[in-house]
């Protein structure tokens, strides 16, 4: 009867209580059990740990190759760069302070970058990028490494000469010491290091502005003359790419 009251309604009411008490018990004591085994569990826990990591690089290296290999670059980089920052901390803070004694003005930012995108390719390794920039204006590709400069300008575009050759051969920064960019065939030198400079593999090399270039592959040798040292480099730029960037504000109108 559909007025009738019906008594096993509380029954079934307690039961699924009883039954959702003791699904929350089990959880909890699963829970407890792996919490109190995590010590020795802890190289699988630690495996478990990283499986959402690897599935991760495995789908960008499948879609993007090499993009782990650029990955841990760009991730070693930073933390060189970011030790280097701290370095320079004090010497940031002596030089305003050296600035506000003398009344001098501040270095004006250098602002951003803007792209260009390669137009020919010359059977030297020369580029030429749409549009007419300046010319000596630094080049950099999508990692944000110094490759060249800007060596000419037509109506065609502008002439990037690469890091090492002609005017490319610029002056760079390494430790205490300055160098000059040379390449020959496929490796980029530095080269004109003062002999017994003590500069050790690793150390960074940038350009006046602080422009990445590369790092000392291994430590300066004597060169054919016995004056100077030199050291290929290494985590240089690359000029295979299809964008390039220049300062903004550097194009000639």
């Amino acid at each position: 009867m559909r007025d009738g009251l019906d008594l096993s309604r509380g029954r079934r009411s307690r039961r699924r209580r009883r039954r959702r008490l003791a699904v929350l018990g089990a959880v909890l004591l699963l829970a407890a059990a792996g919490w109190g085994l995590r010590d020795r569990l802890g190289p699988v826990w630690a495996m478990l740990a990283q499986v959402p990591a690897r599935a991760d690089a495995l789908l960008a290296e499948h879609f993007v190759p090499g993009y782990t290999r650029r990955l841990q670059s760009l991730r070693q980089r930073n933390a060189i760069l970011h030790a280097a920052l701290a370095a320079a901390a004090p010497l940031e803070t002596e030089n305003a302070a050296l600035r506000a004694l003398l009344e001098s003005s501040s270095r004006p930012d250098s602002g951003g970058w803007e792209p260009a995108r390669v137009v020919a390719r010359s059977p030297e390794g020369s580029l030429t990028l749409a549009g007419q920039y300046a010319s000596g204006a630094p080049v950099l590709d999508e990692e944000g490494c110094f490759v060249g400069v800007v060596d000419a300008v037509d109506d065609t575009g502008s002439r990037v000469a690469p890091a090492g050759r002609d005017r490319g051969a610029a002056a760079v920064l390494v430790g205490d010491c300055c160098g000059v960019l040379l390449r020959k065939g496929g490796t980029l030198l530095l080269t004109g290091l003062p002999r017994h400079s003590g500069l050790e593999a690793g150390t960074v090399v940038t350009t006046a502005d602080g422009l990445w270039v590369g790092t000392l592959a291994e430590a300066p040798a004597a060169d054919d003359t016995g004056l100077t040292e030199q050291a290929p480099l290494q985590d240089t730029g690359s000029l295979a790419g299809a964008v390039f960037f220049l300062p903004a504000g550097s194009k000639e109108t």
